[in-house]
């Protein structure tokens, strides 16, 4: 089956992790992305790469002295996991023949991704006012730090930046703790480049109806403040700044099992707190007149957790997830990473850990697509591409000859594959 946006080529002009998980969306779901980098100073490429650590004195490493640049052989594990599905081109966009290619490309394309600093792709003349003039149909989208039109638009916009400024790591961690907790992946990168897509496909449908594209941003701190939702409803009802509630709150949170393992439990309504009790063997705490009501269990709310937490400390987790599941209270563990993504039977059934092969690494493992569409999905059908793999490919579709691609690459125009 043909996937839904494979009619559309992309020009992904990214870097980091917010911009190239907009365009990984977009190539999951079938666009031709093509990756621009840059042939001398790739970002991304060599950043955690095995071949530059170094002990302390500055000896290499037993690694790089082995010559095992370990699993990825050198490449950098975060570039493989946001630009699979991209056709990688690598063009000095700085040099006028760069600037040739580029703009022949933009002529065959739909969208744009970039995320630099705003300014940047003015100044290489490829921001949104100069291309719209050349390709009016083309959806320009931004993801930056702040976006235009903000106070703070120069500054440097990073996902820990983002997530202190929003309020969301007041929000994140122990409430006994003054140390603010940032969540423990980059949720404004990629929520960011979430809305990103959002915006694009919003624009594609406006493109259909009137046969203009548009400019769409997103930024790193209008992502985390439009997911306050319930905490700003609380403050504003309340006029009470939000604290931090660690794991969660009464019965609606993680408790410690026997075998130190924690749980997750959603035991907060009346039902669910009745049956909850019963499973615990506490059928007592819900005539208990500091728990009688959800009112009363949230004023109530450290004194109810230490009564289950009591409770869980008398049986392993794997037992209490049997209780719970067996009941209508929602309940599970709480998995680390190799938990979930070394054969778990959700991960195995839905398809969220899949093979690729690399064509310096051979097969290797990626996550796979959480949207799943009856009709047309989408597919992963490519690995993350070597610098400058499909530049020789491209080219030719834009029918530049053998010599000139040869040419262009002894000057380091372009890099090509090797």
């Amino acid at each position: 089956m043909t996937p839904p946006l494979h009619s559309l080529r992309v020009l992904d002009c990214t870097i980091a992790l917010a911009g190239p998980y907009a365009s990984l969306i977009l190539a999951d779901l079938g666009a031709d992305v093509i990756k621009i980098e840059n042939p001398v100073q790739p970002n991304m490429r060599t950043v955690g790469s095995d071949a530059a650590t170094e002990k302390p004195g500055g000896a290499k490493s037993s690694r790089v002295e082995n010559e095992d640049l370990g699993p990825y052989k050198g490449e950098n594990g975060k570039f493989l996991i946001t630009n699979r599905n991209k056709r990688g081109m690598a063009i000095d966009l700085k040099s006028a023949e760069g600037k040739e290619i580029f703009f022949k490309l933009l002529d065959t394309a739909d969208i744009l991704v970039q995320n630099f600093r705003p300014g940047v792709m003015d100044r290489l003349g490829f921001g949104w006012e100069d291309l719209k003039k050349i390709n009016p149909r083309l959806i320009y989208c931004s993801i930056s730090g702040f976006g235009e039109g903000s106070p703070y638009a120069a500054l440097g916009g990073l996902d820990l930046i983002a997530q202190g400024m929003s309020g969301l790591m007041t929000l994140t961690g122990l409430p006994d703790s003054s140390e603010p907790i940032k969540a423990g992946t980059p949720i404004t990168d990629m929520g960011t480049g979430m809305y990103g897509v959002i915006g694009i496909l919003a624009a594609l449908r406006e493109l259909d109806r009137s046969g203009r594209g548009q400019h769409v941003e997103a930024t790193l701190l209008d992502t985390p403040i439009s997911w306050l939702t319930w905490r700003a409803a609380e403050y504003w009802e309340s006029g009470e700044i939000p604290e931090p509630q660690g794991s969660g709150n009464g019965t609606y949170r993680s408790f410690r099992c026997s075998d130190d393992r924690w749980v997750n439990i959603s035991a907060s309504s009346q039902k669910l707190f009745e049956i909850g009790c019963d499973v615990i063997g506490r059928p007592d705490l819900v005539t208990d007149d500091r728990f009688s009501s959800a009112n009363l269990r949230t004023k109530n709310a450290k004194e109810i957790t230490a009564e289950f937490q009591t409770a869980f400390l008398t049986k392993p987790s794997s037992e209490w997830i049997e209780l719970f599941q067996r009941t209508a209270v929602p309940v599970g563990p709480i998995n680390n990473i190799a938990d979930i993504l070394d054969d778990d039977p959700h991960v195995v059934a839905r398809e969220m850990v899949v093979e690729v092969d690399h064509q310096v690494i051979g097969k290797m493992k990626t996550l796979g697509i959480p949207v799943k569409l009856s009709e047309t999905p989408g597919e992963i059908t490519m690995a993350a591409p070597t610098l400058g793999q499909h530049t020789r490919e491209i080219l030719k579709e834009l029918n530049y000859s053998e010599e000139q691609i040869n040419s262009m690459a002894d000057n380091k125009i372009i890099a090509v594959s090797r």
